[in-house]
């Protein structure tokens, strides 16, 4: 990875504050400290693409449901930046494992910072009985190298991929790609969108309605799928000599849920985690929207997609989920651009869509690419046994 720093690195004493956030996420003090940093990375590792936000920054950094998160800052003998560190612990599910991310300001690189922010929260996870910690992180030779000399291995794959938001040209698209004639019949590898008959269009902005609250969080429980965990993947070799990874902001990594599953099994969904998580977005200064198509038979969610954007130009969306008994009939590339319009009306200046999906995950990323979605670059979830 090339660095608009020198690579030497003068001998300085690392210094690292832990800090454990109440409900609202870090003060305003704290926020800019932890900005500054992000930004200064997101300008070495992702140029020309706009800077993290504010409420961004601050939305990874509220506690998660009935769980905790903690600040590490490091910094140098004179308070210099040189990285910092979250990590979330989750008490309702989840309970053996810790999630955290590492961001090492380019001054600072390949000068230890990020083993030192590792060992912290490894010791943190550790204090608290956890038994796996898990490191999101862009999958780089850096990435790499690093999780190789502190023998992490990579537990699953993401890929990021982005909807350039065209406003010429994304309405015509979106009406093919959700227009069933428009799909051949051989050579499909995934469903041909359903006539709209038999189901109604429904979307919301912030907290879902009350009287479809029971029916969204059971249809959130799908994405658990009630499978048992599948094992560890055997570590990932990689080349010794990178730098410790940078990870940008991921929110994917949602306000209040996991990315891994717990064991022995998961724990649903409830009203009061959505709430919560609810909640956490809006005093981070996320705006999120929802869409949904109902059956008019059984008043039932077939299927859901939900989005949030935190400066009104770079919008993620999340999950994307189509229930069991209505899956195979391309609900979700008619729910997915459902979402789309409405975050087209809702945000003027929203210029682009991000999104993570598993890269085993094959009938989404077909659904992406004909969304005109575009693969970015890969992420891991890097584990340490602890």
């Amino acid at each position: 990875m090339r660095s608009f720093f020198s690579s030497a690195c003068p001998p300085r004493q690392w210094r690292v504050t832990t800090l454990e956030l109440g409900p609202g996420g870090p003060d305003s003090a704290e926020l800019s400290w932890v900005l500054a940093c992000q930004n200064a990375a997101d300008l070495a590792d992702r140029p020309g693409e706009p800077a993290s936000s504010p409420a961004e920054l601050r939305g990874l950094l509220v506690p998660p449901y009935r769980g905790r998160r903690v600040l590490f800052a490091a910094a140098d003998e004179s308070g210099g930046l040189a990285g910092w560190a979250r990590l979330g612990l989750y008490e309702a599910f989840h309970r053996d494992l810790a999630h955290a991310a590492i961001t090492v300001h380019p001054s600072a690189r390949r000068c230890g910072v990020g083993s030192l922010l590792l060992d912290a929260l490894a010791q943190a996870s550790r204090s608290r009985r956890r038994t796996r910690l898990i490191l999101d992180a862009p999958r780089t030779g850096a990435s790499e190298a690093f999780a190789t000399r502190h023998g992490l291995f990579v537990s699953s794959r993401d890929l990021r991929s982005r909807l350039d938001l065209d406003r010429r040209d994304l309405p015509h698209r979106l009406a093919t790609a959700t227009n069933p004639s428009a799909v051949p019949r051989q050579g499909r590898r995934h469903a041909r969108p359903t006539l709209g008959d038999g189901y109604a269009a429904l979307q919301w902005k912030g907290p879902c309605p009350t009287e479809f609250l029971a029916g969204y969080v059971r249809t959130l429980d799908f994405l658990h799928g009630g499978q048992a965990p599948a094992p560890a993947p055997a570590p990932t070799p990689a080349s010794p000599g990178s730098p410790a990874p940078v990870a940008a902001p991921k929110s994917g990594f949602t306000l209040g849920a996991g990315s891994g599953p717990a064991a022995p099994a998961s724990t649903p969904f409830t009203s009061a985690e959505v709430r919560h998580r609810e909640q956490a977005a809006a005093r981070a200064g996320l705006r999120e929207y929802t869409a949904c198509l109902i059956d008019r038979a059984t008043g039932r969610i077939a299927a859901l997609s939900s989005a949030h954007t935190a400066d009104g130009l770079r919008g993620e969306q999340n999950e994307t989920i189509v229930a069991p008994d209505y899956r195979g009939l391309g609900l979700a590339v008619r729910v997915k651009a459902q979402l789309i319009r409405e975050l087209l009306a809702a945000e003027p200046s929203l210029s682009m869509l991000d999104t993570y999906n598993a890269v085993d995950n094959h009938r989404m990323l077909a659904v992406n690419r004909r969304l005109g979605f575009r693969p970015l670059d890969a992420h891991a979830a890097w584990t340490l046994t602890l």
